[in-house]
């Protein structure tokens, strides 16, 4: 990303504790994830970018159902496996060819990870002109980049809420699951907070996303049926 956010906790930032150094957001998407969020238009199996997948055959309404989301009131985060994106009317022509699917398994020498993630600002929740909502939608991905590469959290100070740097918390094994799409749903509200608290938010997002993520994987292997264990 060539333009950084401003902030005290990322002047001179020591090295790195992996050799992990960025979150690749480019051509990772192969498809439209908004028929998903808002159901505006029927979506049959014929149409997924791969209608193999397991519980493909399920319904519109059970496909979203099932996704997992993360809720608070300025920032919603779903998660759909990749296999349920809206295939493009024609296929992406290099150099927007998408990357492999399903990925490769990742490597702990790797610099760099690949994330689907969309942004989709709403006008019924971002009443703002197109330029603030693209410093919104960068503003959640360098988010997501501290939190993979950095292990970032926030931490209470004597002046105030601050960023700290985890490395225990670094790897995108711990927060990014491969073959899915996240869609963030931000508000207004989102471009006045403070970037510690956009921080938190989407760390809090990640987290529960990447703890139900394999729950909801078993249930769509199961054609949709939910463990009795879990009813």
């Amino acid at each position: 990303m060539s333009r950084r956010i401003k902030h005290i906790e990322l002047r001179n930032l020591s090295k790195a504790p992996t050799p992990l150094r960025s979150v690749n957001f480019r051509h990772t998407t192969p498809g439209s994830g908004v028929v998903l969020i808002t159901k505006h238009t029927p979506q049959p199996t014929s149409e997924l970018f791969d209608p193999t997948y397991p519980g493909a055959h399920l319904s519109l309404d059970k496909r979203q159902s099932l996704a997992p989301r993360w809720v608070s009131p300025h920032l919603t985060l779903y998660a759909f496996p990749k296999a349920f994106l809206s295939r493009p009317d024609a296929p992406y022509s290099r150099p927007y060819k998408p990357r492999p699917y399903p990925e490769p398994p990742r490597r702990p020498e790797q610099r760099s990870v690949d994330m689907s993630m969309q942004v989709v600002a709403f006008n019924s929740r971002v009443v703002l002109r197109p330029t603030v909502r693209t410093k919104i939608k960068r503003r959640l991905k360098e988010a997501v980049r501290l939190i993979v590469t950095r292990g970032a959290a926030v931490e209470e100070s004597r002046r105030g809420p601050k960023i700290a740097f985890r490395a225990k918390d670094v790897g995108a094994d711990k927060w990014i699951v491969p073959d899915w799409t996240y869609i963030a749903l931000p508000t207004t509200e989102i471009f006045c907070m403070p970037f510690t608290e956009q921080i938190d938010l989407m760390r809090k997002a990640l987290g529960s996303l990447y703890r139900h993520i394999p729950e909801v994987e078993k249930v769509l292997r199961r054609n949709g049926r939910r463990d009795a264990a879990s009813l």
